[in-house]
């Protein structure tokens, strides 16, 4: 544990003597999904798209919750612009795919249309912006506005559905470690940071007003919690979180309660062993349409994209429901992936 990881647990502890001091006086802000209007559920679509990241290209794959073993994408998208693309968000609501790029954030309108070598429609990059190696992004509709992690940071930008060229962040904090993966979870304004060189993850709680240092509001670490190179995450409907293990023993940790999970938190369920052919999972997504919920998992040693269905009781050694491949999609060359089951 090093110097910095004790500092931040001096700063948790710090935090929460705090929360209790004020608990009776302060209202902490929060982050909606379109003020007092609920979001609507997203009607399931024909099958679904999946974005996949792989060298300098993205590839789309229809029928996303049919695909099955060796699948050709529907749509390969190549620009001069892709340069090693990592991890994506889609915005569903407005079929925009937003990619992590090499120092910079590609932005691609109608994403569902796009194919061939095409230009991104907005990029984010110059000097102003902060960016220098972006690893994974999460999305506020609500406020519009884009978390980017990127080394020890993670910077913000305003006004995501139309930020554009060389801009300045609306803020940016420091984590002090080297961040794997992000997940913001809107309706309780926290944002979770996989930490995977400590077996950690971050809860910053006041997502929406956390700058220049971020200050966990709990830790998620412990020989309970499984956690051996976080670098997943995803929360399912029940506000349980979903993490990825990346180095061994690899595994998929679920934790119930999300919003106040700290400490060495016994995990709910626990995926590990030869059945569920993890190898090198990754990026995760998950999706919600489906009546027990599938997750998709990146397992980049064995260039396959991993779905495990029954995820509301799935616990022990499972075998993965489907294995998606591609020839389009050679051994560890997968970085990321993206799920609309809208379209």
């Amino acid at each position: 544990m090093n110097w910095q990881r004790e500092a931040r647990i001096w700063l948790v502890a710090a935090a929460a003597v705090l929360l209790v001091i004020a608990s009776g006086c302060v209202i902490s802000p929060r982050i909606t999904n379109g003020g007092s209007t609920p979001t609507p559920t997203p009607t399931p679509g024909v099958g679904g798209q999946l974005y996949v990241a792989s060298g300098n290209s993205i590839f789309r794959f229809s029928n996303a919750e049919g695909a099955n073993g060796n699948s050709a994408p529907a749509a390969t998208i190549t620009s001069t612009r892709l340069q090693s693309p990592q991890r994506m968000i889609v915005d569903t609501r407005n079929d925009r795919l937003f990619v992590a790029n090499s120092g910079s954030i590609l932005v691609y309108d109608s994403a569902s249309t796009k194919n061939g070598s095409v230009a991104p429609d907005r990029v984010i990059s110059g000097n102003q912006t902060g960016l220098s190696n972006p690893v994974d992004l999460a999305l506020d509709t609500g406020s519009d506005q884009l978390y980017v992690a990127d080394g020890f940071s993670v910077i913000v930008f305003a006004n995501a559905s139309t930020a554009n060229g060389n801009l300045p962040p609306a803020r940016s904090f420091n984590m002090a470690v080297a961040i794997g993966a992000i997940l913001l979870d809107t309706a309780n304004n926290q944002l979770f940071v996989a930490d995977p060189a400590d077996n950690v993850i971050d809860v910053l709680g006041g997502a929406s007003a956390q700058n220049i240092i971020g200050q966990p509001t709990a830790l998620i670490a412990g020989p309970d919690t499984h956690l051996s190179g976080p670098d997943g995450l995803a929360l399912d409907g029940n506000n349980r979180l979903i993490v990825s293990n990346s180095a061994n023993p690899v595994s998929i940790s679920i934790y119930p309660k999300a919003a106040t999970a700290n400490g060495d938190v016994l995990t709910n369920a626990l995926l590990a062993g030869g059945n569920t052919k993890l190898t090198a999972p990754k990026e995760i997504a998950l999706d919600l349409n489906t009546n027990s919920g599938e997750l998709y998992v990146v397992d980049s040693a064995s260039a396959s994209i991993l779905v495990f269905s029954n995820m509301s009781t799935a616990n022990g050694n499972p075998s993965p429901e489907r294995v998606i491949t591609s020839t389009s999609l050679p051994a560890n060359s997968i970085n990321g992936i993206a799920l609309d089951t809208t379209r």
